[in-house]
């Protein structure tokens, strides 16, 4: 994945304009070109635009590091399957589907096919849209306990397609393969904070018990202090508040949240309460 293709998913997946993603630190123009391939840019101008929407410098390099377009010839439609998700627009995200099951020069895959069950899962908060074949061959790649970085992030993402009590053993057994082999580099430790912090949201939304939600409560406060996890350490801390009926800790984190602008991203846990 090039620096301009990284950039577009980003944008897309927060729901920006390349107007807005600009932020005023480079023209429209420019940027454009950046996303397309046709400008370089060099590192501190990239910061600064990262920079102006609190984005995560680290995660851009990820994208760089772990995946490639050309191997996707789905990478467009995948884009904008995020973008319908972040969104929580399930009418764009029906029309995408109901593109893809038309062909329309689509390229089936199960890729795809994750990540457009994936997002009507996230956006609905259950599982019950995902298909059988879906959660069979979810469980199928992870269920060999051969944990490593890559296994760790694809469950993070493969949480919410599965049953709540799948779900629980699968979560359990990647924190028991990263107690006995703790890596502290910062990818792995984004993924297994990323897996206890959404696995978290499914045990709200799903009324798991409050014994499946310690898992990941315990698990998040044995991980090391780094502030490339901070911000996991402290959604964990906000469920934990909802689970011990601890109103003053949970009124407290979302008015940091909502002063840091990251209210949106626990907003539908407050709506419900």
């Amino acid at each position: 994945m090039t620096v301009g293709e990284a950039l577009k998913q980003i944008r897309l997946q927060a729901g920006l304009t390349q107007t807005q993603m600009t932020a005023g630190v480079v023209s429209e123009s420019f940027y454009s070109k950046v996303e397309r391939g046709v400008h370089a840019i060099d590192v501190q101008t990239l910061v600064n635009i990262l920079s102006a929407h609190h984005m995560d410098v680290v995660h851009l390099f990820s994208l760089l590091n772990y995946q490639k377009s050309e191997t996707e010839p789905n990478f467009e439609l995948i884009n904008e399957i995020s973008f319908a998700q972040n969104k929580k627009d399930i009418k764009r995200l029906n029309k995408i589907k109901k593109k893809i099951e038309n062909g329309g020069g689509v390229q089936p895959s199960f890729n795809l096919q994750f990540r457009l069950e994936n997002a009507y899962a996230w956006i609905y908060h259950s599982n019950e849209f995902v298909s059988p074949a879906m959660k069979k061959k979810v469980k199928s790649v992870i269920l060999d306990d051969n944990w490593n970085r890559p296994a760790y992030h694809y469950l993070s993402q493969a949480v919410v397609l599965l049953d709540i009590n799948e779900s629980y053993y699968l979560v359990k057994s990647a924190f028991e393969a990263y107690k006995k082999n703790k890596e502290h580099d910062t990818f792995t430790l984004q993924f297994v904070a990323l897996i206890a912090v959404n696995y978290l949201n499914c045990c709200y939304h799903r009324k798991g018990s409050k014994e499946y939600a310690q898992l990941a409560i315990d698990f998040l406060k044995i991980l090391p202090i780094d502030p490339v996890i901070g911000f996991y350490r402290i959604i964990g801390t906000y469920y934990e508040s909802i689970f011990n009926h601890d109103d003053k800790t949970r009124n407290m984190i979302i008015e940091i949240l909502k002063k840091s602008n990251y209210y949106t991203l626990i907003q539908d846990t407050v709506e419900e309460n």
